[in-house]
């Protein structure tokens, strides 16, 4: 016999090592967890009221992505601040915004409006070089990218959006802010 759907069902249940990167992942693009500051197991588990398990799970991605740093028996800590390393990132996720763009009309209605709306609220901050704004767009973009139902595209265009909102922060870091502004600008259109 199947078993019956609660009406009240909350859709897929998410991993617990996906909740804990976000909240992490969250903590270092907002400076809560700064710029190589060292990471401690004890400290992260009793923070975010979890096992060691998903916190070692989640700085394992967080390396992958770039915005950890480990040496075995030596530390782990959040990256620190690189200009390159945005500047490299940013030239990626620039083709990745550019393709979703043009090819707008194959995202699904909510993430098109939901886009639109963001980036909306980004135009200004961006005309005026704010970080913030900058940062802002980025997900304006990305949620453009999830109306696509592709899991491979969202997973790789998230990865990188992470380094570059964290590294814009870098006093060399080299935005390109003629073309944020046309990414916004072209974004509040779709």
């Amino acid at each position: 016999m199947p078993v019956p759907k609660s009406p009240t069902s909350q859709g897929p249940r998410r991993l617990l090592r996906d909740v804990v990167y976000e909240q992490m992942l969250e903590a270092i693009e907002n400076g809560t967890l700064e710029a190589g500051e060292r990471l401690n197991d004890d400290e992260l588990t009793s923070w975010l009221g979890v096992s060691r398990t998903p916190v070692r799970e989640a700085i394992a991605r967080l390396e992958s992505e770039g915005l950890v740093e480990m040496a075995a028996n030596r530390y782990t800590r959040v990256s620190s601040l690189s200009g390159p390393a945005h500047d490299e990132a940013a030239m990626l996720l620039a083709a990745l915004q550019t393709w979703a763009i043009g090819h707008a009309g194959e995202s699904s209605a909510d993430a098109r409006k939901t886009a639109a709306s963001a980036a909306s609220k980004v135009v200004a901050g961006v005309d005026v070089h704010e970080v913030e704004a900058y940062r802002g767009l980025q997900d304006a973009v990305a949620a453009l990218i999830g109306g696509f139902n592709s899991p491979l595209f969202t997973a790789t265009e998230a990865a990188v959006r992470g380094r570059v909102k964290f590294h814009a922060a870098a006093p060399d870091a080299n935005i390109d802010w003629a073309a944020a502004s046309a990414t916004a600008a072209e974004l509040t259109k779709v």
